[in-house]
């Protein structure tokens, strides 16, 4: 991918036992690992085992407990994804410093240390200085370097390009615009877009406005009614969509942008970042001249960012993957799928068990 320089490797074995991943955009580096995931996974053990540990509030000696516990022979891959930002936690202790050294003169077997870290990290920082003294055969670092639009077009392209398709020059430009430049909106938008139009092979910029005008309308009444727990409202909504013809794989789609975007938030007010900004990313079609529905609406979706966890938000997403899988696969009836994940998030936020509305 352009602005991140680490690839995939072809084989387990190649693998190394660390990563250090810098940017202020991680998504790349957080798509690198989901993909490092799927190549660890093996039919006799099952899907890599993740666990992530945020140096805000565990420091290296946790992390380097939890790979020295060696796996045994059989086991799963092990992914530990530790979360870090700020110049405090690019810094380590002596003793950490130690430890960190001897963990990787031997490191566990099938176990990945992986670093994602918000921002750049000085090279006078003492992590940076524990992952530059580690031989390549053990370690790699790779900064995600922001780009401008023209140096995102061939990134655009080449996802659309991924998916069997093509777009114009214009619809590039007006996918660019509505994400933002943003690397985890483009991925998704360039996603939904396909799936939007069908077998169409080549991607207009009408293509983009349509879909837009018609998922602002969706989205907002299909996501309002989620935050607000309705879930029996949602189900009719979502029979509504299966009724006009929506595909299945572009409901699945608007769902984990949602979701995605919810754990994007949830990190932007752990920031600090303006929560007005942030709503008005995920709610677009709210904006402050509407007074004090505006008011009532941004205080309603704060406290329903606050009600929910990440780990919440990871879950629904996996899920998420999970169906979408399935769907693709034809096993079983996407519309029943949906419905159960819509039912298990409504248990999920309040506990309260919902009764699926008959099929029309």
């Amino acid at each position: 991918m352009a602005g991140f320089s680490l690839k995939l490797p072809a084989d387990p074995r190649d693998v190394l036992p660390a990563y250090l991943i810098s940017g202020e955009d991680l998504y790349p580096g957080r798509q690198f690992l989901k993909e490092l995931g799927g190549l660890l996974a093996e039919p006799e053990t099952g899907d890599a085992q993740v666990e992530t540990f945020d140096l805000a509030d565990h420091r290296w000696g946790d992390v380097l407990d939890a790979a020295r516990s060696v796996p045994f022979f059989f086991s799963p891959w092990r992914i530990l994804i530790v979360e870090g930002k700020g110049a405090d936690q690019a810094d380590l202790s002596a003793g950490e410093a130690a430890a960190f050294r001897d963990y990787f003169a031997s490191p566990s077997p099938r176990t990945v240390v992986a670093v994602l870290f918000k921002g750049k990290i000085h090279k006078s920082k003492a992590l940076a200085k524990a992952f530059a003294a580690l031989p390549e055969t053990v370690a790699a670092a790779a900064e995600i370097l922001p780009l401008k639009d023209k140096e995102l077009v061939p990134l655009v392209e080449e996802r659309f390009a991924e998916l069997n398709k093509r777009a114009t020059l214009e619809a590039v430009e007006r996918i660019l615009e509505i994400t933002e430049s943003d690397f985890a909106r483009i991925a998704s938008e360039v996603e939904k877009i396909s799936l939007y139009v069908g077998p169409k092979a080549t991607i207009e910029a009408a293509d983009v406005t349509a879909l837009s005008s018609v998922r602002n309308f969706e989205n907002y009444e299909l996501t309002a009614a989620l935050e607000d727990n309705l879930i029996e409202k949602s189900l009719v909504i979502l029979d509504g969509q299966f009724e006009e013809g929506t595909r299945p794989e572009l409901i699945v789609g608007t769902l984990t942008s949602y979701f995605r975007n919810l754990l994007l938030a949830r990190t932007g007010l752990r920031e600090g970042r303006d929560p007005k900004e942030i709503f008005r990313e995920i709610k677009p079609q709210i904006t402050e001249k509407f007074g004090g529905f505006y008011q009532r609406k941004l205080g309603e979706f704060l406290a329903f960012l606050n009600g929910i966890t990440d780990a919440d938000v990871a879950g629904w997403l996996a899920d998420l993957e999970r169906l979408d899988r399935r769907i693709k696969k034809t096993d079983g009836d996407p519309r029943a799928l949906i419905q159960a994940f819509l039912v298990g998030y409504g248990r999920t936020v309040s506990g309260r068990r919902i009764t699926s509305p008959g099929r029309r």
